[in-house]
């Protein structure tokens, strides 16, 4: 059901049929506080926006009537952004890319080879129902050079311990925010995303 009626739009959600009716323009110009809470959500959804596969996977944990997006937008809103308005940022070490119950690893080791290639080594807690070998690993990687991301999904299992990632072009400078998560083999249950980073000097 989709349609307008006056001052009534018919609409339907996850299968729900819904009448609402339309906002009328207030014409009060908005607050400072109202302005800024719309660029700390533009950037936050601006920022997730190419990772929305991605988020689907890592924040499917039921969470009511949201969205995987939209519980991921809220976690950033309220942990993630930092600065003052109008310049607000992301925090990268603060944003959590997915988030399960599903054991992490550690990061080891973060070096670049050439050729692009990141190489990145971890250690895992003993094998329990919670951390199989079996495991798959998946890493994104945000350049803030390029402003891009760059994702790399199932690249290992988390038997292997370590892994190569071949960098896209321009990502060799700069700062690499990288995300690191699980997935099970039912692709049912997820870990909490850990963060690394690597500097180019």
């Amino acid at each position: 059901m989709k349609g307008k009626i006056g001052n009534v739009v018919a609409a339907t959600c996850r299968g729900v049929d819904y009448l609402r009716s339309l906002a009328e323009p207030s014409g009060k110009a908005p607050t400072p506080a109202q302005l800024n809470q719309r660029l700390r959500f533009a950037l936050v959804m601006g920022w997730l926006k190419p990772l929305l596969d991605l988020i689907n996977i890592g924040f499917q944990v039921s969470g009511g009537d949201q969205t995987p997006m939209n519980r991921a937008v809220s976690l950033h809103l309220k942990e993630a952004v930092c600065g003052t308005g109008p310049d607000y940022e992301i925090d990268f070490p603060k944003a959590v890319l997915s988030r399960g119950v599903l054991l992490p690893s550690f990061i080891k080791e973060v070096k670049v080879l050439p050729n692009a290639l990141l190489q990145v080594k971890w250690c895992n807690f003993a094998a329990s129902a919670l951390n199989k070998e079996t495991d798959l690993v998946t890493f994104i990687v945000y350049s803030s050079a390029q402003r891009k991301f760059a994702t790399f999904k199932n690249a290992a299992s988390r038997a292997e311990k370590k892994v190569l990632l071949q960098l896209p072009k321009g990502f060799e400078e700069g700062i690499l925010h990288a995300y690191m998560q699980h997935i099970n083999e039912a692709g049912d249950a997820v870990s909490t995303s850990v963060y690394f980073q690597h500097v180019f000097r």
